[in-house]
């Protein structure tokens, strides 16, 4: 007779398929996890094809596995470094698909599409990280997803609760600081910045930013400052780019005059009762005669080339100063003797690897051939543009011999 002590063949077999399933999937995770060292050794040599080929082999494994999810972070990141954009943004959907609750991946696919501009994929990235998972680090995020979106409101929200969450980082008011600057808000903006610099005084970014917010409120020399006292030693790509952005903020200007070879030059020294005969050449000696003379400007900055050499953007006037001094002929009437110059030059040539214009105009002797002219109070005006379309700064765009540039 045999004794039966309750369990059946049917759950026998099944414990053994149980324990069977168990060992084959710790075997498939060791293999899954030994790939994942290889392809991270292949990663480490810049070897990143072959590192792809490895990270697949380690997902093919076991798919759900921690060493899948970090071969798919891996496998991503070897693909941006090739440059293949597309591939890493799948990479990461396929890590989202195998384990839908790393916050990791959601941050990771959604700075891959904020590179691309496409903010509005990013941010639903952003919004599912900081679901999953409402770090700080993760509202910040948010919050630069909502700012690129134009989502300024809810940005605040997202810095606010960065603010709240980490009072003693200096990330939530660096993110308020960015939102008033994008919406105007500049005195706003750059309070706190300077909250996250006192927070962080080695925090160079919320520098950066701060001198880009004085630069748009026309404070370029306390922009200039950060590049020059703060960022050029201690973030040097910062200091070029802050610098950029200042040079394109700052309104171009007359530095001085200078004498070209082309055409006779132009002396601005002599002063009232000067005799046009003595000006040029024997030319002028003669009644009714004309001769073209030149004077070359030194710009503080490149200039659009059309609008140097638009004729209409120069005018050649008698100078009218705040004192007798200032003005033509020291303010004094004009002998009738006295020639007008055209308002305009004849033309204008703009070197642009030097920065200097030539300015050419004519003289023409009077009928008696008795003409004067005061050279120090002919006042040269030019208002154009510089390279960025920005105008001449109104205390640097006029020239007189006497005065100088004003």
């Amino acid at each position: 007779m045999t004794t039966s002590y309750g369990v059946g063949s049917s759950l026998v077999d099944g414990l053994f398929s149980s324990s069977l399933s168990s060992t084959q999937n710790a075997q498939l995770d060791a293999f899954a996890q030994n790939n994942l060292v290889k392809g991270l050794q292949l990663y480490s040599d810049q070897k990143y094809d072959q590192a792809i080929a490895v990270f697949k082999r380690a997902i093919g494994y076991s798919p759900k596995s921690s060493a899948a999810i970090n071969a798919y972070d891996y496998m991503a990141k070897a693909y941006i470094n090739l440059g293949d954009q597309k591939s890493a943004i799948e990479a990461y959907q396929k890590s989202i698909v195998a384990d839908p609750s790393q916050d990791a991946a959601h941050t990771s696919l959604a700075n891959l599409y904020y590179s691309q501009g496409d903010y509005g994929k990013a941010l639903k990235q952003y919004q599912q990280a900081a679901k999953l998972n409402p770090s700080g680090a993760n509202y910040f995020s948010l919050g630069q997803g909502y700012l690129a979106d134009g989502q300024y409101d809810n940005a605040l929200q997202a810095f606010n609760t960065v603010r709240r969450q980490a009072p003693t980082d200096p990330y939530g008011d660096f993110g308020k600081g960015q939102v008033y600057a994008k919406q105007g808000m500049y005195a706003d903006a750059i309070s706190a910045f300077q909250r996250a610099i006192k927070i962080d005084p080695g925090y160079w970014n919320a520098y950066s930013e701060m001198g880009y917010a004085l630069a748009d409120t026309g404070q370029l020399q306390q922009a200039q400052d950060i590049v020059t006292n703060t960022l050029q030693a201690n973030a040097p790509d910062l200091a070029t780019q802050l610098s950029t952005y200042i040079d394109s903020k700052t309104k171009p200007q007359i530095l001085g005059n200078s004498y070209s070879d082309i055409g006779t030059p132009f002396l601005t020294v002599p002063g009232p009762g000067t005799k046009v005969s003595n000006l040029g050449s024997l030319n002028l000696v003669n009644p009714d005669t004309t001769q073209t003379f030149s004077i070359s400007f030194q710009f503080s900055k490149p200039m659009d080339q059309s609008s140097v050499e638009n004729l209409t953007n120069w005018t050649i006037t008698r100078a009218t100063g705040t004192f007798s001094s200032d003005s033509y002929n020291y303010g004094q009437t004009t002998p009738s003797s006295e020639v007008m110059l055209p308002y305009n030059p004849t033309g204008v040539i703009y070197d642009s690897k030097t920065m200097i214009a030539t300015v050419l105009f004519s003289v023409t002797q009077n009928s008696s051939a008795n003409g004067t002219i005061d050279p120090s109070h002919i006042q040269f005006t030019f208002n154009g543009t510089d390279a960025n379309g920005l105008a001449m700064d109104p205390k640097a765009n006029e020239y007189t011999g006497f005065t100088g540039v004003a």
